[in-house]
């Protein structure tokens, strides 16, 4: 099984606190990298997100993170050498899930 914690913050650009959620978090257990997508698609329809909302979440599955969600639903797999959420570039690295 895979878990994805789906949760928002406040975006800036309007004047919200960046600090704050916009809405509850979930967390959610789904079989497949498809599932966590349209559970992170339905998450932002149901509390009328923004991209700027949405912070990309992570997949986990057996203590590691396995893949993120970006705001479209696309999948994304850990770039080679993994995630370093230290560097601001590190999404160019990222690489798209066949689909």
């Amino acid at each position: 099984m895979y878990r994805i914690i789906l949760r928002s913050v406040g975006n800036p650009d309007f004047g919200q606190d960046p600090y704050q959620p916009m809405s509850p978090t979930e967390e959610i257990m789904v079989d497949t990298l498809q599932q966590a997508a349209e559970a992170a698609r339905a998450y932002i329809v149901r509390h009328d997100l923004g991209g700027g909302n949405f912070p990309s979440p992570r997949v986990v599955k057996g203590g590691q993170v396995v893949a993120r969600i970006s705001y479209n639903g696309r999948i994304w797999l850990p770039p080679d050498g993994g995630w370093r959420d230290s560097d601001a570039d590190d999404w160019r690295r990222w690489r798209e899930a066949p689909g």
